[in-house]
C-alpha cells in the first residue's frame, strides 16, 4: 500500500470509500484504478421489496390501493 502523499488525496480517497459503504445497505461499491491511483468510485445501490401476504410485490400493492 501507497503512503499518503502531501496533498491529502488518499485521505480524501478513503473517506470517499467511507461515505459510500455507510450509505449503502444493499449493492456495490467500484473502485476503477488508472496507473496506481484512483479515478473513479461508483456506487451500485439495490433496493429491496419484500411480498406481501398476497404474493404481489409492495410497489404493485401500493399501487393497487392508490387506484
Amino acid at each position: 500500500m501507497r503512503k499518503s502523499d502531501e496533498s491529502g488525496y488518499d485521505s480524501f480517497i478513503m473517506e470517499e470509500v467511507e461515505r459510500c459503504l455507510n450509505n449503502l445497505a444493499y449493492g456495490e461499491i467500484i473502485i476503477t484504478i488508472h496507473d496506481s491511483r484512483v479515478v473513479q468510485i461508483e456506487k451500485r445501490e439495490k433496493r429491496r421489496f419484500f411480498r406481501i401476504e398476497n404474493r404481489d410485490c409492495s410497489i404493485r400493492a401500493e399501487k393497487k390501493i392508490k387506484s
